[in-house]
């Protein structure tokens, strides 16, 4: 190591060969930068130099120029990681004041030198990038966003008293000609009915329909023509929440609700000005649509606002929940356009995979399946059903490469006929059977008569039938694809590239939903599941948060490429190009993938998988 006055020489002419402009250095002022940069060293290391050892006092934070570094225990003989250029290391040591791991150069390296002093200095003086370095992955990623791209307000606006209207009461003996008087005096298109046992509203639409298409006049009760069946929000939510009921209920306006007592109203067209993104006009449009070709119109406006959503910062999660309530009332529209009422009463579609699960964005290939009421029901359903499929290629979903659809018979059943199938599934103990109860597993009813579908998801819910299922073999393809992490903790690359579903996102969902079935969790989205599975105590606290943050971190990165790839079907594309990420992702990715390989580990341990 070179001594200080050397490198104190030095660094007055030493030009930084780092890049300063990414997180988390991207989170200090210019100021803070010109002064880090005047006071970082340059040192060199031969190989094998040991850099840190266990129980030293470390001068500072590394961050690598030139050269590997290798984190060990002691003896060398377990390696936790490796480091290259622009990588941090060790930042614990710096914070709790001693080295728990030896560091050693594995060829010869260059790294700035970040004294402990100076480095403290600057998280006392920048909360970000000290949460930056005290927080855990998700944390970080979320910070990493934050700073990117300048988050947008539909993410973080709140429902206060700026855009809550409020309430205007009616009595339930009011006329409907004195409501459309209040109506226009308060400028407002909605009342709140009172009555003795309950609450409800009218619109102005609700007048119109009544006094102009209906049988009531301007003297009838308004309690007549009332609806009572309020979608509330709370008071403090997200606005995306209540974007999001609207959406989901197909209605223009919510009741706001804080501790228990409605507060007011929120009207989309007051939520308009505080969103920049025209995911309103893709859901009225899918509502409005009378036929195929508009609803085409509509579905393939979705990659153009996933697109808008990404680039202004809007977490993932939101996305995810945006685009899964607007594609399955797409697919909803199609089916009632389609189907005659007679049947539609007969029948239920199911979504399963990625879709299933709500954690489809982009689209990817079709997975779904029907129930049918009756058999003699198959013969005039079936030239329907390809219509459907029809119409889900027009919007943009290529077929599934496994055949699992319901065109195809092995996806076409009654209610009985799908119970009998999913115990043989069950019973079976075979891995062909095992994947397709793992596909139906996440199913979830999305047009036609979702009750159908209760006594199909109750088949595999009793304790019989789980107890008869040979968990290791549900549970031991989460083992089929080996983690993309060398021996030494680096990501192993194949020419650039890691398919992050094999190596990442699969092993994690499937792991999840093994458990999942284990504990009788009815949950389809792997996120609730593995809530359920903290509040089980299956799994602890810092276990779930790290999956969560891993699997968010997988489908964020995983979104930012494909919508970069500009392929006809960026939803089918599962290669991430490691030279396009930023050192903060390959960091990030790092950290996430070896949270995967320590829950397949623990799956292992769980169901005793090393014997198989």
């Amino acid at each position: 190591m070179e001594s200080g006055a050397v490198a104190a020489e030095r660094r007055q002419v030493m030009t930084i060969q780092i890049n300063l402009n990414q997180p988390p250095f991207s989170f200090l002022s210019e100021q803070q930068l010109e002064w880090l940069t005047k006071r970082l060293d340059l040192v060199f290391f031969a190989a094998g130099a040991v850099i840190l050892d266990e129980g030293d006092v470390s001068p500072g934070v590394y961050i690598v120029y030139k050269g590997v570094v290798e984190e060990t225990d002691k003896s060398g003989q377990q390696v936790f990681s490796q480091y290259g250029k622009e990588d941090i290391f060790d930042v614990r040591a710096v914070l709790e004041s001693s080295c728990k791991h030896r560091y050693t150069a594995i060829e010869e390296t260059l790294c700035y030198l970040l004294r402990a002093k100076d480095f403290i200095q600057l998280l006392d003086e920048s909360s970000d990038f000290s949460i930056y370095f005290k927080t855990d992955l998700g944390t970080q990623e979320e910070l990493v966003d934050q700073r990117s791209n300048d988050v947008s307000e539909f993410i973080l606006a709140r429902i206060d008293e700026d855009s809550v209207r409020p309430p205007v009461y009616v009595t339930g003996q009011t006329s409907l000609a004195r409501v459309a008087a209040i109506m226009e005096e308060q400028k407002y298109d909605a009342v709140l009915v009172r009555t003795a046992r309950q609450v409800g509203i009218v619109t102005g639409t609700d007048l119109l329909r009544a006094t102009l298409l209906g049988d009531k006049t301007k003297q009838s009760k308004v309690a007549d023509i009332a609806q009572f069946d309020l979608v509330e929000v709370k008071y403090g939510d997200f606005l995306f929440s209540a974007l999001l009921k609207m959406t989901q209920h197909h209605i223009e306006r919510v009741i706001v609700t804080r501790d228990g007592d409605i507060v007011g109203m929120l009207e989309l067209m007051d939520m308009l000005s505080v969103f920049s993104t025209h995911s309103h006009v893709i859901a009225m449009r899918i509502e409005q649509a009378k036929t195929m070709k508009e609803l085409v119109v509509a579905a393939r406006r979705l990659e153009v606002l996933i697109d808008s959503l990404s680039t202004q910062g809007v977490k993932v999660v939101a996305i995810m929940e945006l685009i899964t309530t607007l594609n399955r009332r797409l697919m909803e529209r199609a089916f009632e356009l389609i189907f005659p009422k007679r049947l539609q009463k007969s029948v239920c579609i199911l979504v399963l995979g990625s879709e299933g699960r709500g954690e489809q964005i982009l689209k990817t290939d079709q997975d779904n399946a029907i129930i049918l009421q009756n058999e003699h029901d198959r013969e005039a359903v079936q030239p329907l059903l390809q219509n459907l499929h029809q119409a889900l290629l027009d919007f943009g979903y290529p077929p599934c490469p496994g055949g699992v659809m319901f065109i195809n018979d092995s996806w076409i059943n009654t209610v009985d006929g799908w119970v009998g199938k999913v115990q043989r599934w069950m019973r079976s103990g075979r891995p062909e059977p095992m994947m397709n109860m793992a596909i139906f597993m996440d199913a979830e009813p999305v047009c036609g008569n979702r009750e159908l579908f209760v006594p199909v998801k109750a088949s595999w819910q009793t304790e019989a039938l789980r107890s008869s299922m040979t968990s290791a073999w549900f549970a031991k393809p989460a083992l089929q694809f080996e983690t993309p992490l060398t021996f030494l903790g680096k990501i192993r690359e194949d020419h650039g590239t890691i398919d992050i579903k094999k190596g990442g996102i699969f092993p994690l969902v499937h792991g999840v939903r093994a458990l999942a079935f284990e504990y009788a969790i009815s949950d389809c989205n792997t996120l609730q599941r593995l809530d359920k599975l903290q509040a089980l105590n299956v799994l602890d606290d810092e276990t779930t948060q790290g999956l969560k943050d891993a699997l968010l971190f997988f489908l964020r990165i995983r979104l930012r490429q494909q919508l970069e790839s500009g392929s006809d079907n960026p939803g089918l594309t599962q290669q991430l190009q490691l030279n396009s990420l930023r050192s903060v992702d390959r960091s990030l990715l790092r950290h996430a993938l070896h949270r995967v390989k320590k829950f397949k580990q623990l799956l292992v341990n769980h169901y005793h998988l090393e014997n198989f």
